[in-house]
């Protein structure tokens, strides 16, 4: 599978971290960026299933919160293995920066929202 340009609108979707979220995020062991208390859903504008957004990276394990109107989990994902351009040792712009078995379509580093297409 590979990465297409088309661009879509992503989902505009927010989320605040309450005390136990933050807690959570800034006792992982990463030397990491603080964690924002404010979040925007990551996936296209539409998408089937809870909204989220990625909280924290710990080695390959990526904590992503996951929301909907009612109730919000955190949970860890490895990165989705598609690629735009198979081969390319880079994973800058070159991969879809989303979750493995996230829902809608595929994401670049410049969130801009693809479509899935046959390598």
């Amino acid at each position: 599978m590979a990465i297409h340009t088309d661009d879509l609108i992503s989902c505009p979707a927010r989320i605040t971290l309450d005390a136990a979220q933050l807690a959570f995020f800034n006792e992982l062991p990463v030397d990491a960026p603080s964690v924002q208390t404010e979040l925007s859903c990551e996936l296209e504008q539409g998408h089937e299933g809870s909204h989220a957004a990625l909280g924290q990276q710990a080695d390959t394990t990526m904590w992503w919160i996951q929301w909907t109107l009612s109730a919000s989990e955190i949970n860890p994902f490895t990165w989705c293995p598609v690629k735009q351009q198979p081969g390319v040792p880079d994973r800058d712009d070159l991969e879809c920066t989303l979750f493995a078995g996230h829902s809608g379509k595929h994401s670049s580093t410049r969130r801009s929202w693809h479509s899935e297409e046959a390598a």
